[in-house]
């Protein structure tokens, strides 16, 4: 095991030598955090130049996470399915208008936190929507109206408009809003107080300049209205990608999964059965579906497992039952059951050009804690 100054020197040297501006990683076991580093580019001009935002430097950074809001997302959903609420294989149709028609009708609640439900990742008129500042509720109606890429149950293709409806399908079971929702359940028993499902608008004067701008892919960098730094975006809350966090409170959620639904207090947060759910192989028995994406690519409910072979691993020396996710913006967690072990890597530059990056900063973590 690296002594804490060396792993750090070593972090700091793949940081240095990569084109990112901020990082911030933190990781450790199931006792809590061990390891906490935090990187800003010398040459602060050229960051703010970058991002076209003065750079914030609060003592614990807060980004736009992306795509990790996805399993955070579905725990919420799945809880309610352990207090009785729901069923996994009930019909989507009998929550959200419009799914009670042709392909549409045989996708069920569990197809949507499976990928399997065979609906977009992003809706075909997605910049469009957004130009026009639509609503959640907007996107999850557009999505009523399209014809899903293949049968439900039959292939496993990334959807960032399923969990869009199952966000509507957990507010109607609740007559709650979702941000509200994981305030209450989820942020403030587990101490993360500064995570949002997107900024809460009334606050969002004062809490815009609090979040690291990210540096935008070229598809978003003449939308400055509704980009992932618009004030639009940060207050949207999409299910699918609109979380505000840190590593630290992204730490405390993985220390919360595994203790099976407990906090770091010891305090009951979510049900053990949830948690089981959650991070156990979901695709297993889906038999409409390859041996690759039962066996070799599974997923949990939300959670996404190490895929070894894949470009998008999460680390070489993780276990295929270590669990996680990726995030658009340039962020990465994952968490390993076995050896209780976890790891959070945020930085603000678009994954396709920081996820050798993060993945080298991850199997720096894994190989050294």
């Amino acid at each position: 095991m690296l002594l804490l100054p060396d792993l750090n020197r070593r972090l700091a040297d793949i940081a240095e030598n990569s084109s990112l501006q901020f990082a911030d990683l933190a990781a450790g076991n199931i006792a809590g955090q061990q390891v906490r580093f935090r990187y800003t580019v010398e040459t602060t001009a050229a960051a703010e130049s970058v991002v076209g935002v003065p750079a914030v430097d609060l003592p614990d950074r807060r980004y736009l996470i992306a795509s990790i809001t996805k399993p955070v997302v579905t725990m919420m959903a799945v809880q309610l399915g352990g207090e009785g609420r729901l069923s996994l294989n009930q019909p989507v149709s009998g929550f959200v208008e419009g799914f009670n028609r042709g392909p549409l009708r045989t996708i069920t609640i569990r197809h949507l936190m499976t990928h399997t439900s065979g609906l977009p990742d992003m809706l075909p008129n997605n910049a469009e929507l957004r130009m026009q500042y639509a609503t959640l509720a907007d996107f999850a109606e557009h999505t009523s109206r399209i014809t899903p890429d293949f049968a439900a149950g039959t292939e496993c293709r990334y959807s960032s408009m399923g969990i869009a409806v199952l966000a509507v399908i957990i507010e109607q079971l609740t007559n709650s809003q979702l941000p509200e929702l994981m305030r209450q359940r989820l942020f403030t028993p587990l101490g993360m107080n500064s995570s949002w499902l997107g900024l809460p608008s009334d606050q969002a004067a004062d809490l815009m300049s609090t979040v690291l701008p990210c540096e935008l892919p070229l598809w978003q960098q003449q939308a400055s209205d509704w980009n992932w730094n618009s004030r639009y975006w940060r207050t949207l809350g999409a299910p699918w990608g609109g979380m505000i966090s840190t590593a630290e409170d992204l730490g405390r959620l993985a220390i919360m999964v595994l203790k099976r639904g407990a906090s770091h207090l010891g305090e009951d947060v979510l049900c053990d059965a949830t948690i089981a759910a959650c991070t156990r192989n979901q695709t297993r028995h889906m038999a409409a579906l390859s041996e690759a994406d039962r066996v070799q690519r599974p997923w949990g409910l939300g959670w996404r497992f190490n895929w070894p072979d894949h470009a998008t691993c999460f680390s070489d020396f993780l276990p295929k039952s270590a669990i996680g996710h990726w995030g658009a913006t340039g962020t990465m967690m994952w968490i390993d059951r076995h050896s209780e072990r976890w790891s959070v890597i945020l930085t603000n530059q678009p994954y396709e050009n920081s996820q050798t990056v993060i993945q080298r900063m991850s199997n720096l973590i894994a190989a050294s804690i």
